[in-house]
Order: C-alpha cells, then sequence, then structure tokens
C-alpha cells in the first residue's frame, strides 16, 4: 500500500496559474514516515499565497490546506489510506515584481562580471524565488543561468533577460567595448606600393626609391631598437621566401604611434613579370612592445600578418581611446561645452590622403562617425568635432568627439581617402579599444 501511494502521487507546482518549468526548484515533494504516514514538504518563495489541493481520482480537487507562506519548508503529515491520493499546490506572489541591477558599464571584452537581480513584493524583498538568466548575443558575452555570471567576448550590445518561475521576464542592455589591454596583435600588411617608393623615401631609407612599400600594423606600440629588417620575412605566392632590405618606424612616431612598421624592399611582384605577389609576412626575431601589459611587455616574434592585396581598398587597421593623460595637447576647438570628450586615434592599413585634395581634415572629419553608446544599449552616430594629427605622411589620426556615453565603433563612407597608388577606401567600421 505505501509503494502504491508513493509510486502514485502526482505534485504539480504552479506559480500565478503557470506551470513551474523542470530547470527551476522543485516546489513539492514527499518522504516515507512510516507504513501509516508520508510527510509533504512544501518549499515556496516567501512570502507567497498558496493552496494545497488533493484529489484521488483526478476528476475532483479539494482543499487540502491554504495559507501564506513565511517560513519553509511548510510541512504535513498525511496518512495511509486504502485509495491512492494525489496533491497540488498553486501559489502566487501580491505585486510582484523582478529588476536587474544595473551591470557595469561598459564592460571589456575579457572581462567577468555578476548580474544582479531583485525580487519584491509590496516593496520588500521575495526570498527563495526561481530565477534564470539567459542572453540574445551569445557571440558578445556569455551568461551562466543560474548564477547570472557574465563573461565578455566580443564587442556590441547585447540583451540580458532575467525569467523568475511565473514567467515574468525583464530585460536589460548589456554594452561591451574591445579590450586594448587584451594581448598584442599583428594586424595587416598592406601591400601598398610596387617598385613605386618615391624620391622622398629616401629620407626613410637609403635605398628606398624605386622599391616596395609594405606597412604593417599591430595594436600596440613597439620598441623601436627591435624594429631591424632581420626580424621579418615576406612569403610570396609561390612560396618564396624574401629579405627586408630596410624596416623602420617613421613616419608614425609621434605620441601613441610606433605600431606601424614599414617595410621596404623587393618584397614580391604583382603588376610587373613574373607575376608573385606577396601573401604572408612573419615575425622571425624579438619584436617586444614597448607598452606595459599585465605581465611586462609582450614579445610578438612568430606572429603572422595576411598581406591585403595592392588592389584591395584601403581600410581601417586599428582604433582606440586615447586617455587624457597621454593627449599630449590641449582640446581642438569646437568641443561643445561642458560635455566629456574623448580622443580617438584612428590607425588605417596605409597612409591615406583625401581624394578631393582637402588638406584642412575637414573632409575626413565629416564623414566619419563614432558610435557613442549609452548604458540604455543604444548607439549614436556622432560627426567628430575636431580631427588632428594631420600632414605627416603616416597612418594615424586622431578624432575627437564630445557626449554622453561611450565611443563603441568608428565608420567613415567609402571613396572620402585614397592611399598612395590612388586607390579609394571602401565604406567601413571597427571596434574601439578601451584602456
Amino acid at each position: 500500500m505505501r509503494k502504491s501511494i508513493y509510486s502514485s502521487l502526482v505534485f504539480l507546482a504552479f506559480l500565478s496559474g503557470l506551470i513551474v518549468a523542470e530547470s527551476f526548484p522543485q516546489r513539492l515533494s514527499l518522504e516515507n514516515l512510516s507504513s501509516q504516514a508520508i510527510k509533504l514538504s512544501l518549499t515556496l518563495p516567501t512570502p507567497s499565497n498558496y493552496e494545497l489541493l488533493q484529489t484521488e481520482d483526478f476528476s475532483l480537487w479539494s482543499e487540502f490546506t491554504s495559507g501564506i507562506a513565511s517560513e519553509n519548508p511548510i510541512l504535513f503529515e498525511v496518512p495511509v489510506t486504502s485509495s491512492p491520493r494525489f496533491f497540488q499546490a498553486q501559489w502566487s506572489i501580491d505585486e510582484f515584481t523582478i529588476s536587474i541591477d544595473a551591470p557595469p558599464f561598459p564592460i571589456k571584452v575579457g572581462d567577468e562580471t555578476t548580474l544582479l537581480s531583485q525580487a519584491t513584493s509590496r516593496g520588500q524583498p521575495v526570498s527563495g524565488l526561481g530565477m534564470r538568466w539567459a542572453i540574445d548575443r551569445t557571440d558578445i558575452a556569455s551568461v551562466n543561468a543560474m548564477t547570472g555570471q557574465v563573461n565578455a567576448l566580443s564587442p556590441g550590445v547585447a540583451t540580458i533577460t532575467l525569467e523568475s518561475e511565473d514567467g515574468t521576464l525583464v530585460t536589460r542592455k548589456l554594452v561591451v567595448v574591445a579590450n586594448h589591454r587584451s594581448a598584442p596583435q599583428a594586424l595587416y600588411a598592406f601591400f601598398g606600393l610596387d617598385d613605386a617608393l618615391p624620391i622622398a623615401s629616401i629620407f626613410l631609407c637609403f635605398q628606398a626609391p624605386g622599391k616596395d612599400g609594405m606597412p604593417i600594423t599591430f595594436t600596440h606600440s613597439l620598441n623601436p631598437a627591435d624594429v631591424t629588417p632581420d626580424k621579418f620575412r615576406v612569403i610570396t605566392a609561390s612560396g618564396a621566401k624574401l629579405m627586408v632590405e630596410c624596416a623602420t618606424l617613421s613616419p608614425a612616431v609621434d605620441g601613441n604611434e610606433n605600431k606601424t612598421v614599414l617595410l621596404i624592399g623587393d618584397l614580391g611582384n604583382e603588376q610587373v613579370d613574373p607575376i608573385d605577389p606577396p601573401r604572408k609576412v612573419l615575425v622571425v626575431g624579438d619584436l617586444f612592445t614597448a607598452e606595459d601589459q599585465p605581465g611586462g611587455p609582450q614579445n610578438l616574434v612568430g606572429a603572422e600578418l595576411e598581406v591585403v592585396s595592392l588592389f584591395d581598398f584601403v581600410r581601417y587597421a586599428y582604433a582606440e581611446v586615447i586617455p587624457e593623460e597621454k593627449w599630449g595637447q590641449s582640446v581642438p576647438a569646437g568641443a561643445p561645452a561642458g560635455a566629456p570628450i574623448w580622443m580617438v586615434q584612428t590607425t588605417w592599413q596605409g597612409g591615406i590622403t583625401p581624394i578631393n585634395g582637402d588638406t584642412t581634415g575637414e573632409t575626413e572629419r565629416q564623414f566619419q562617425r563614432i558610435g557613442m553608446a549609452q548604458d540604455d544599449g543604444k548607439v549614436t552616430p556622432v560627426i567628430p568635432f575636431a580631427i588632428t594629427d594631420l600632414g605627416d605622411n603616416d597612418n594615424h589620426h586622431e578624432l575627437w568627439v564630445a557626449g554622453s556615453g561611450v565611443p563603441l565603433w568608428v565608420e567613415m563612407d567609402s571613396e572620402i581617402v585614397q592611399d598612395p597608388r590612388g586607390d579609394p577606401n571602401a565604406a567601413d567600421r571597427i571596434f574601439i579599444a578601451h584602456p
């Protein structure tokens, strides 16, 4: 008899009339006390209104007991009878609300944080409530369904959802920005000129005029003493390994630069027979970063850079927020009064100039936008109020933007600037790294 009652007992937990999902806590359970009795345990969030129903045949339910859960568990001793008995718990919480505390803003790629929630009834905390976390963009961040721990994976805006047992949903935006403190990376090798470096390049390297020019970009500044030709090899389409005749950080040597190495020499042919274009650049010797990283300067030996073809459009290579203590200049004119100011340094794959010949910077300024992300997830494109670091023939520019929020990305319309060969830029957008 005892086995029959135990195995036939059905318990269904309800919250506000909705069946509880399997991943939420089991609310109604039983335990054998003796051959004559079983113990029912009802564990509910507190406070909550409950009603425990019973039936023998599922056709007619009657109330077993009801009340308000103010402590847990609520225990009942049920005598064993000759007929099976079934129990069902229904419960609800008055004026119930849930909310998500504001997450860190922004969170950087690689960071972890734990989101917190609040459940209240008539303004008082509700304890013991089952909650489940989810996120709509698992490429941007992951979230532990039970604990709310978030791991930031890539830049962007994601929606965090918190669901309680009754099906109540609440959402919050999570803004993730690129992290300049991540491990330094080799970005691009740009085959800018094929046997076409101008006479003026003699000031960069004595043998440069008439040779190939290939700027290679990195996310972090390099130690100038490490930048020597023997540290690099160029691999062509045929597999040939070519030596570099000259390697220099010039002309990109201003403050916050030293991230672009100009390789000079016979580095492959893409428009002169025999056609054998460069495909890859290898870092074959010690090449240390100059910036402090967790664990100290990082060695980029072993890095490989894919070569951007001579005929491809020029694009952004990198963009980062420069902290105020590294600006090295006062804020340019035109800044809105009282608004937060940001400097964003853009690094292009190679040197660029406006297609229309404008030397004032206005063309580049007007056709670039920085996406300013707010803590509610809204991203507003803002045109920089100024552009600096112009006219020095390198691939770095400084965009100045004002306003609330944080810079998430920068973009430019197509065919605004050109590389030294006269090839235009492609419409492009890149995420901005934060210190």
